[in-house]
C-alpha cells in the first residue's frame, strides 16, 4: 500500500503551481556619489596544471591568509571545482580603491608571478560593485 505522506514528483510540481510568487516592490536607493558607496567583489577563476597543485595550493594559502589581514578586505572565499583542477576565488574589498592599493602589494605581485608557472591558461578576473548597504544588511 502506498505511503499517503509520500510525495510524488508530479505532486510536488502541481502544489509548486499553485503557489503564488511574490516579490518585494523594487526600492530605489539614492547613494552619494562616492566610491565608499559600493563594495567591490572580485571572481577570480585559475585553472591549475595538474602537476602544479601543490605549489599552487601553498601560494594560495599565503595568499589568502594575507589578503584576509589587509586593511579594506571584508572576506576572501575560495572554491575548487570537483573533477577539475580549478579554482574560483572571491574577494569583498570595502570599495575599488582598496582593491587597487591590494594589487600593488608585494604579496599580490608575488602571487600573480607564481600564477604565470601555476596556471594552464591566463586566469580570468571579473569584478562587480554593489551597494555597500547590501554588505552591512546582509552581514551583521
Amino acid at each position: 500500500m502506498d505511503d499517503p505522506d509520500q510525495q510524488t514528483p508530479e505532486t510536488d510540481r502541481s502544489r509548486l503551481e499553485k503557489k503564488e510568487l511574490r516579490l518585494e516592490p523594487v526600492e530605489e536607493e539614492v547613494l552619494e556619489g562616492t566610491t565608499k558607496a559600493h563594495i567591490l567583489i572580485v571572481q577570480r577563476q585559475l585553472s591549475v596544471l595538474e602537476e602544479e597543485l601543490t605549489e599552487f595550493r601553498l601560494a594560495l594559502r599565503q595568499y589568502i591568509e594575507s589578503s584576509s589581514t589587509q586593511t579594506g578586505c571584508l572576506h576572501v572565499a575560495v572554491q575548487k571545482l570537483s573533477n577539475e583542477s580549478r579554482f574560483m576565488l572571491y574577494e569583498f574589498w570595502q570599495h575599488s580603491n582598496v582593491w587597487k592599493n591590494h594589487l600593488q602589494t608585494n604579496y599580490s605581485k608575488t602571487f600573480q608571478r607564481g600564477n604565470v608557472d601555476f596556471l594552464e591558461t591566463p586566469e580570468i578576473m571579473t569584478t562587480m560593485q554593489v551597494p555597500a548597504s547590501w554588505w552591512v544588511l546582509n552581514n551583521n
